[in-house]
């Protein structure tokens, strides 16, 4: 039973590392259902799913995360109208997969980062948190100079 409440309460701590904070920073976790498979190794909730670490916030309709035998999650995998938000961007999309190995959000089905006013869409977004970085691909949208940037100012 204990190695239920690890995995838990350890289910968002990946991806949620990029708030910056302390590694203590709670995990808020919200679900109508939840239910743990110890033999798969499997944590999945279910029905408006609301996840908040720090400064960092996950929305979607299901989230089911992967884990190995010490409790350590390697995949987690959000389906059904998928927001990720942070105070830097807002993330959405049908579908997102983090894997832990890589630091990477993967997220498909529409999707599209906005910052501010400006929106970009593509047909496979890819974020890496930690490192302040994404590419889209097949990109299309509009985005002001300052959104690049974050400082330069339009006259």
């Amino acid at each position: 039973m204990l190695k239920c409440f690890a995995v838990f309460f350890a289910v968002l701590s990946p991806p949620m590392q990029a708030t910056n904070g302390p590694p203590t920073v709670p995990i808020d976790i919200q679900a109508e259902r939840m239910e743990l498979d110890q033999r798969k190794g499997s944590v999945l909730f279910e029905g408006n799913v609301q996840v908040q670490r720090g400064e960092l916030k996950l929305s979607c309709a299901r989230l089911t995360a992967q884990y190995a035998d010490d409790g350590t999650v390697t995949d987690l995998l959000a389906t059904g109208r998928v927001e990720v938000t942070s105070r830097r961007f807002t993330a959405r999309s049908q579908n997102a997969r983090y894997t832990r190995a890589t630091g990477q959000l993967e997220l498909s089905g529409e999707p599209s980062v906005s910052r501010g006013k400006d929106t970009m869409s593509g047909q496979r977004v890819l974020i890496w948190i930690d490192e302040e970085r994404v590419v889209i691909e097949k990109a299309r949208g509009t985005i002001r100079s300052s959104t690049l940037t974050g400082k330069a100012k339009v006259p």
